[in-house]
Order: C-alpha cells, then sequence, then structure tokens
C-alpha cells in the first residue's frame, strides 16, 4: 500500500513592501489592518494586532500605504 504525497498549497508571490510605498501615520490616527510595522529584517510586516487604538498608544512606529487617506474624527454638532 503507498501512502499518498502531502498536498502541498501553491507558493503566493511575496511582493516587498518599499518604504517608499508607505507613511508614517500621525499620533491621532486609528491603527487598522491593512497597516504595516518594520520587521527584524528592516523591512516591513503587516500589523497582526489589534485594530481601533491610535497610534501614538503602541510604542513602534506603524505605517500606511500612500493614497490611504487618515481617517478624521467626526465632529459632533
Amino acid at each position: 500500500m503507498s501512502k499518498a504525497e502531502p498536498s502541498v498549497p501553491p507558493a503566493v508571490p511575496v511582493v516587498p513592501i518599499l518604504a517608499e510605498q508607505l507613511r508614517a501615520l500621525q499620533w491621532d490616527e486609528p491603527v487598522l489592518r491593512g497597516d504595516f510595522v518594520r520587521d527584524e529584517s528592516q523591512g516591513f510586516k503587516p500589523w497582526e494586532g489589534p485594530s481601533g487604538f491610535r497610534a501614538d498608544a503602541f510604542v513602534t512606529q506603524i505605517y500606511r500605504r500612500l493614497g490611504q487617506s487618515p481617517v478624521k474624527a467626526k465632529k459632533e454638532t
């Protein structure tokens, strides 16, 4: 009886994130899924922590892709 070979998922192409494609979040912007932090090799990796807190509440600088506007706080009237 032969063993079935384990299935290996196809490799997902990795696209490097360049510093020129990112901007640092302002202190009052909320951190969202899809934001980035620097990794150990001085590259960038997706933020995997909780979202919704202000960027200044985290010790490490958090980055967002250029072209994504800061989330503005709604003014109460």
